[in-house]
């Protein structure tokens, strides 16, 4: 794959508008991450439950609503509801900016205007993933996808790492004050698009039962029901948990810091960048023995960083796992777009992040209490064995599902 190819979707204007705006946005959402991990680890004393609790509020109100925003999603205008969204977030960081200037901010602010911004991506999250597709024709779906992946971890890169050295050297405040700002950016992007070149079907009109029939059309097709799930236990484990061990192991286990947290971060963000490029190369539907194979390797990448005796070794096992989780996730989500039909799309979309970015929810505060019991390295060894039971139980319930197929295909043929 030549390197236009892998960049191929740049080409197309409405997608080059979007990539551009979301990466400004990205690289604000990265420093204000970093700067509320640390404000909690500040507030809290360093009690990794705290950490994980900050994630679990963060991403569980996904769970709670995305099934019921996805029916929404598939019957309203997506630019409209993508400007509101991410409006609200930036309004919410600005906030939060506020209270730490103020030197005022506490435990109970923070979980609040976290579970906010929660309530709002339970609906932003579903709107942008199924919003890509109709930005390119089918066959750039896969590279729309990667380089959105892409963007995302090339602004995981530059964040923290800027973040780590603003911590050091000003307050907190001013990294919610810049993510409230780069939010106008991805607005501006929206406002900008050409609405007559998007692909996507018309606002379906609104009906009811939208949110059992999109659960029961999941329920019907097995592959789904195998990708989501294994979607769901991979996040558990992934680099959302990892984030809540990686302060953790930064200022406990190898004493270096902000900085050394931030450079961790983006460790794990350039492997990221690399996996979610190297998934972009491809086109069509991705095959199930590459989706398989890196949630495998993604495991074993675990049990070797938490093996690591060195900070310098333990970055680069890092950034090996961000290689294998990213090419992971590019492949599922792509699969489980192209599997579902364009007028489902939207609630399909919806229910595979409420189980992924709810697994994250769920696994953070878990990793952040085992963090206490049994210290962060052996916390990441764990999280790795999970990672290989689930991908080896994700292939028993595929090959078990072509088995099925085949005898049906036989009993016809019959």
């Amino acid at each position: 794959m030549s390197l236009s190819g892998m960049f191929r979707s740049l080409s197309i204007h409405n997608y080059r508008i979007f990539f551009w705006g979301g990466l400004s946005s990205n690289i604000g959402v990265w420093m204000q991450r970093t700067a509320q991990s640390w404000v909690v680890l500040l507030l809290s004393g360093g009690d990794g439950f705290a950490l994980g609790t900050a994630t679990f509020l963060q991403f569980f109100p996904t769970v709670l609503l995305s099934a019921w925003a996805g029916s929404i999603i598939d019957r309203v205008d997506k630019v409209r509801m993508l400007v509101l969204t991410q409006t609200l977030v930036g309004v919410g960081s600005l906030i939060m900016g506020v209270l730490d200037l103020s030197g005022v901010i506490n435990l109970a602010q923070v979980y609040f205007v976290v579970i906010a911004i929660g309530v709002v991506t339970a609906f932003d999250a579903p709107t942008r993933q199924s919003f890509v597709s109709e930005l390119v024709d089918r066959d750039n779906i896969i590279n729309a996808i990667g380089l959105n992946t892409a963007s995302f971890n090339v602004a995981r890169l530059i964040g923290p790492a800027a973040a780590g050295l603003i911590i050091a050297g000003a307050n907190t405040s001013v990294l919610f004050f810049i993510h409230a700002v780069s939010s106008a950016s991805i607005v501006t992007a929206l406002l900008l698009l050409d609405r007559s070149r998007l692909l996507g079907p018309p606002p379906q009109p609104k009906a009811r039962g939208r949110v059992i029939a999109g659960l029961r059309y999941i329920g019907h097709d097995p592959v789904l029901v195998v990708l989501i799930a294994l979607a769901a236990v991979i996040s558990s484990v992934g680099a959302n948990s990892l984030q809540v061990v990686l302060p953790l192991v930064a200022t406990e286990y190898f004493d270096v810091g902000a900085v050394g947290f931030g450079l961790l971060t983006s460790c794990l963000a350039v492997g990221g960048l690399a996996g979610a490029l190297l998934a972009s190369s491809t086109s069509g539907i991705p095959r199930r023995r590459w989706m398989l194979g890196t949630a495998l390797l993604f495991g074993v990448s675990q049990l070797a960083a938490s093996m690591m005796p060195v900070f310098v070794a333990f970055a680069v096992a890092i950034a090996f796992c961000g290689v294998l989780f990213m090419g992971f996730v590019v492949t599922v989500n792509t699969s489980v777009q192209l599997t579902a039909s364009i007028e489902m799309r939207g609630r399909v979309v919806a229910v595979y992040l409420m189980f992924f970015l709810g697994g994250g929810a769920l696994g953070a505060p878990l990793l952040g209490v085992l963090c206490e019991q049994i210290g962060p390295m052996r916390s990441i060894a764990c999280a790795g064995i999970v990672s290989i039971a689930a991908c080896s139980i994700g292939v028993l319930a595929l090959l078990g599902v072509r088995r099925g197929v085949a005898r049906q295909e036989l009993g016809r043929v019959g």
